[in-house]
């Protein structure tokens, strides 16, 4: 239970948190300006901090793509890592206590120009603006706390202005996306040309209202790709893509590395477009097929008596997590997770052969990866919802990371593969 209480011009606050630890000043262990660290439920982080935003020198802007990313994850049923995805709250204080017998944090604010929230404004808004849609989830927050700390303004501008440039953005100053544009320019999937929703650089579309609400990071289309790339992954060996689903920025690097070290810029340049070309008869099924197992995943699992709308991950009835399909751009009934997504589409590249002398990557003779899916649609499905409970606690993000569940997909759509005669060689 909250509580807040003023006297002589102070204010007190005390909360529950969890996993409070104290980071004693490393020049002075009992000097002051110690920094504090803690986990809050977001229900629980007092409202009346919002007459404590003097020190913060951003303005909340809550309609950015930014701030629905952070809302969307703050309002996710199945999202348990809000607390390690969001940087949380940094927040000076005249003193802090806490008690190990209550598990309760008091604090006291006593100066407006120094105590207050100095990072996390956006997060502590979004927060203040859902309490009705966090009620009943454990929604953690991380919380800092620094005393007795004068420097303000210093601080202040350090923790709101450190924003790098994306490696993203670079690349596609260097032209590096110029052949992922060439072979999607004209996609379309549904009436969706999905291309103009994709950002190649920081903050592109961010002001667009028409498609901010589903735009598409070029790094998403580069993992997707990855696992299909043969000098990445070879297709015929177990060695699962994991890392497309678990780290973008690992898997741009991956992509960027794919070449020869020694060439000079635009010979990598080139030989990255190179690969692309060669892969351009199957990327665009492989994006189709990304948007057909998204839509059907949560019908066939009602075809086969699972009730998939039961699943936290699923969102049903939650109106406050954008539910669109990601290249289509169409209205869904559930959420089907990437944890979901990624295993069940990188199985395919089981179904990809690559010419030796020309390098071309296409289908296995007589697979359309589509007919495939539809034949084998209810194992795959199967297979993934058996192994999430027992395997990843149904938990998206453990399973997207799950070696065993990639190894079941792939080898389910492998067997098929090989047990077809048209796919041996002549």
């Amino acid at each position: 239970m909250v509580t807040i209480s003023k006297e002589d011009g102070k204010v007190f606050m005390s909360f529950p948190v969890k996993s409070f630890k104290r980071f004693a000043n490393p020049y002075d262990e009992r000097a002051e300006a110690a920094k504090y660290q803690c986990f809050v439920n977001a229900k629980d982080i007092p409202e009346e901090l919002e007459e404590w935003m003097d020190v913060n020198p951003r303005e909340q802007n809550l309609g950015t793509e930014v701030s629905k990313s952070i809302k969307q994850s703050l309002l996710d049923a199945g999202n348990e890592n809000f607390h390690l995805l969001n940087r949380g709250l940094l927040i000076s204080v005249e003193k802090i206590t806490f008690s190990n017998k209550t598990d309760f944090v008091d604090i006291v604010l006593s100066d407006p120009e120094k105590h207050g929230i100095i990072d996390g404004g956006h997060t502590f808004k979004i927060i203040c603006q859902n309490r009705e849609g966090i009620e009943g989830l454990e929604k953690y927050v991380n919380l800092e706390f620094i005393d007795n700390f004068d420097m303000i303004e210093s601080l202040a501008e350090a923790r709101n202005t450190s924003v790098a440039v994306d490696d993203s953005s670079l690349e596609e100053l260097k032209g590096s996306f110029d052949c992922f544009k060439d072979i999607l320019k004209d996609h379309r999937i549904g009436k969706d040309n999905y291309i103009r929703r994709v950002r190649f650089k920081q903050n592109e579309h961010r002001y667009d209202e028409e498609i901010r609400n589903n735009i598409i990071d070029i790094k998403e289309i580069i993992a997707i790709t990855n696992m299909f790339n043969p000098k990445l992954y070879d297709p015929m060996k177990a060695v699962h893509p994991i890392q497309s689903y678990s780290g973008k920025e690992v898997s741009l690097r991956k992509f960027l590395n794919s070449v020869d070290a020694n060439l000079s810029e635009e010979e990598k340049i080139n030989q990255r477009n190179n690969t692309i070309a060669n892969m351009s008869k199957i990327i665009k099924d492989i994006i189709q097929l990304w948007d057909t197992i998204e839509i059907e995943f949560p019908d066939v699992s009602k075809e086969i008596n699972r009730k998939y709308g039961s699943k936290k991950y699923a969102n049903l009835n939650n109106d406050a997590v954008t539910k669109i399909s990601l290249f289509s751009n169409r209205p869904l009934k559930y959420t089907v997770p990437r944890g979901i997504i990624y295993p069940c589409i990188g199985a395919f590249r089981a179904l990809i052969d690559v010419n030796e002398e020309t390098g071309e990557i296409t289908w296995a003779k007589g697979f359309d990866p589509f007919e495939v899916w539809n034949k084998m649609k209810t194992s795959l499905v199967n297979i993934i919802l058996d192994n999430s409970k027992s395997i990843a606690g149904d938990k998206p993000e453990i399973i997207g990371k799950s070696n065993l569940i990639w190894d079941a997909l792939y080898k389910q759509v492998l067997i098929y593969r090989l047990m077809n005669p048209s796919s041996l060689p002549a």
